[in-house]
């Protein structure tokens, strides 16, 4: 199993560095992931959000590559509805050949209302015009000459004349329901859910739906998300902490209207409010059931970069023995 971190730019509440400092840490976050022997760091994306959560994710990725050597780079998730899918390809492919193909597209839906709204997208298309994106970046970076003429997007004569180093390239989706799952799975991308709570639902489903169209589930890709908390010591100062943390995080799906309202999903199963916590022992006992003999091939262990030593010397070599071995 490979082990990534999550990074990109949040303002913390109460920080009032510049922004330029925020997207200077992000970027040392970067080269202190590769340098601790992370496999993979993400970045997310939302946009207008007072906390200046980073909206432009390519951009920010290319930055990275600049800066690292070996670790690879990714979205997760690109926002697919809000972006036109031609220039989404051509971005994707020209970081790619910067990072000398290092680079994984991870898309979800959407699930800020307003965002919706300011864009002009209607939320209930999202997964329409989501998997019609990503039919559209695939096919340009695999044919020659293509013309699309979908429910959303009409492009007459793609010559993609800028293509990715890596072939084929990696296309996930970032899902938990079970009809997209099996839709992933008929399509042919990587399956990535936002926690352990239905991974073994959502790994039935999805190599279900995989075998059903004639695909090997050893040639794909599972990954998981999950908020890792670790102390060398476990105390009431420390749980104060993680208490803090996770308020904060909260605080930002709170104070916005998501697409999410009326539907089955909770919020309260997101990752991010459930973590994982204690010294590495108490961590690594915890995960131990749920990774030991997993389907994962990819865990995105989000932590705190001040324990990001503890992390690579005490949880790091365990997990990676557990889980799956990466598809190619």
């Amino acid at each position: 199993m490979e082990i990534g971190v999550g990074g990109g730019v949040i303002r913390a509440h109460g920080d009032s560095r510049p922004l330029v400092e925020l997207y200077r840490g992000a970027v040392r976050q970067a080269v202190q992931a590769e340098e601790h022997g992370f496999d993979f760091i993400t970045v997310s994306e939302h946009h207008f959000a007072p906390n200046q959560w980073n909206p432009s994710s390519l951009p920010l990725l290319a930055y990275f590559a600049a800066q690292t050597s070996r670790i690879r780079i990714g979205t997760n998730v690109l926002v697919a509805p809000y972006h036109n899918p031609i220039r989404v390809a051509e971005d994707v492919a020209t970081v790619d050949l910067l990072s000398n193909g290092r680079i994984d597209l991870v898309v979800g839906a959407g699930s800020i209302v307003g965002e919706f709204e300011t864009f002009g997208i209607d939320p209930n298309e999202r997964w329409g015009r989501m998997f019609e994106m990503l039919e559209i970046v695939r096919r340009s970076f695999e044919e020659e000459a293509l013309d699309h003429h979908g429910r959303y997007f009409r492009f007459p004569n793609i010559r993609m004349t800028t293509r990715p180093v890596q072939h084929p390239f990696p296309l996930w989706v970032a899902t938990t329901g079970p009809k997209m799952i099996a839709r992933v799975a008929r399509e042919g991308y990587h399956l990535q859910i936002p926690g352990f709570g239905a991974a073994d639902s959502c790994w039935q489903t999805y190599t279900d739906g995989l075998r059903r169209v004639g695909r090997d589930p050893n040639k794909f890709n599972f990954h998981v998300m999950a908020s890792i908390v670790i102390g060398a010591r476990w105390d009431d100062r420390a749980s104060a902490e993680l208490n803090a943390t996770t308020k904060q995080f909260r605080r930002f799906y709170e104070e916005h209207t998501t697409v999410f309202e009326g539907t089955a999903f909770q919020l309260d199963s997101h990752p991010s409010f459930q973590p994982v916590a204690g010294t590495p022992d108490q961590v690594l006992r915890l995960l131990e059931p749920i990774l030991n003999t997993s389907p994962i091939t990819h865990l995105q262990a989000n932590i705190d970069f001040r324990t990001i030593s503890l992390f690579e010397r005490e949880v790091m070599p365990t997990l990676r023995k557990w889980g799956r071995a990466t598809a190619a």
